[in-house]
């Protein structure tokens, strides 16, 4: 079965499953229009909630400015010569009729990417976390991106749930500090799904993807359509025990599409589908506060981590990973011009490595500080900050942090640096690596 056939298979069946559901309950045709309700504006809570007989929805900004200091972004570069972060935004969810679930954010920012960031970059246009970026003078980048996602989940007379999700947003899959196959950091991408979630801790589930390409087609342009496009679909299915053990399992495929009039039955195989697979699991030991993690990636290598609440309000987690060579690694699961799990080893190093990984952070009182650092080969990237809370009713953070990192033989980073970065942070939030829809 060809990929175009298998995706119309699957979203026959997600409808053939969904019609008896919609079908129940249809409201009147008077119904379908704007509803009054009630707007409120509150700088203790969200800082907008639109609720109306239907729908409750909640609206926040994000914003962080910030000062850099310290060496500059590129070998070519002398000075930051336009030394300033500044990343806004905004986040919000709603619940429609009891039963739709749907959130977003919109974001921007123009500003110098970190050392961790860019160390992995293969392309100066290509911003982990983001996608395709403008790259401008002083090696600043100036981009956005969104993210959406709605979902519909219906309760079966079982007490098993059937949930559908349509969203333009990455995917999470993995317990690892930094993912093997999907990461809920990486670039945005469409995609839908439909999931079976079992009351006895048994989940199982398909998605169909469209992914983007780098690659313009000869006809020019910028549009999506006119990058090479990428099909992909995995299906995956997961088990939880009793707050102990969580195992789970993930095989897909992905080929790249064709342009209009481009020859399909390529002689190199180029347009052929190949494969790839996953198996994670977790384990938690309540007794003393830890949980052990791993993770296998056919295209990746394998991994395992171990975090910990040490004390009240501190995290710690420290991971090994074995990153395979990229000649026996085919498949490059990319997006945007990055990689749709997180980015695992600096620019230029194909042969296999041993990768180390440290993520902590603690919170007291008013302060919150944090660290992360990431030994690849001869890579090595350090980061450390610190917020202080000015004031709790609509939250606003005085920041302070530190990276530093030397990357031997990097095509643009200077081979080893430090920076300070100073600002204010609504929330702590609008880092270039913050996930969209947690608070960080």
């Amino acid at each position: 079965m060809t990929g175009r056939r298998a995706a119309w298979a699957f979203l026959v069946a997600a409808w053939t499953a969904l019609v008896p559901i919609w079908s129940q309950d249809e409201p009147r045709t008077e119904d379908w229009g704007p509803q009054p309700g009630d707007v409120s504006w509150s700088f203790r809570e969200h800082a907008l909630t639109w609720t109306s007989p239907r729908l409750k929805l909640t609206l926040d900004p994000w914003i962080t400015f910030r000062h850099v200091i310290g060496t500059a972004s590129s070998v070519a570069e002398q000075e930051l010569t336009e030394p300033w972060d500044n990343l806004r935004g905004a986040r919000f969810e709603a619940r429609l009729d009891g039963v739709w679930e749907v959130r977003g954010s919109l974001e921007e920012w123009q500003g110098i990417p970190s050392a961790w960031d860019a160390m992995w970059m293969t392309d100066a246009s290509a911003l982990p976390q983001w996608g395709r970026a403008k790259i401008t003078t002083g090696g600043r980048a100036d981009v956005a991106r969104a993210r959406g996602r709605s979902s519909y989940v219906h309760t079966l007379p079982s007490g098993d749930s059937l949930t559908w999700t349509g969203a333009y947003a990455p995917v999470a899959w993995g317990p690892l500090p930094s993912a093997l196959t999907f990461s809920g950091r990486a670039a945005s991408f469409p995609h839908t799904s439909l999931t079976w979630k079992s009351s006895q801790g048994f989940q199982a589930g398909g998605v169909v993807a469209r992914w983007t390409g780098t690659e313009r087609s000869p006809d020019g342009g910028s549009t999506e359509s006119l990058l090479r496009q990428s099909d992909a679909g995995w299906g995956y299915a997961t088990w939880q025990g009793k707050d102990r053990a969580v195992l789970g399992a993930l095989v897909g495929a992905t080929r790249e599409r064709p342009w209009v009039g481009e020859q399909e039955a390529d002689t190199t195989g180029r347009f052929a589908w190949t494969s790839w697979a996953s198996i994670q699991g977790r384990c938690n030991v309540p007794e003393v506060g830890v949980e052990l993690a791993g993770e296998w990636a056919s295209h990746q290598g394998w991994g395992v981590a171990v975090s910990a609440r040490p004390v009240k309000g501190a995290r710690l987690a420290l991971s090994a990973t074995r990153l395979t060579a990229r000649a026996d690694a085919s498949v490059l699961l990319r997006n945007a011009g990055t990689p749709v799990a997180d980015v695992l080893r600096p620019a230029g190093l194909e042969t296999a490595a041993w990768r180390a990984e440290m993520h902590g952070s603690y919170r007291v009182q008013r302060f919150t500080a944090g660290a992360r650092a990431a030994a690849v080969a001869d890579a090595r990237v350090v980061e450390a900050w610190v917020g202080f809370e000015l004031q709790r009713t609509w939250p606003l953070h005085a920041t302070i942090g530190v990276e530093s990192w030397r990357v031997p033989g990097h095509p643009t980073l200077p081979q080893q640096g430090t920076r300070l970065r100073l600002g204010v942070a609504h929330q702590m939030g609008m880092t270039a690596d913050s996930p969209t829809f947690d608070a960080p």
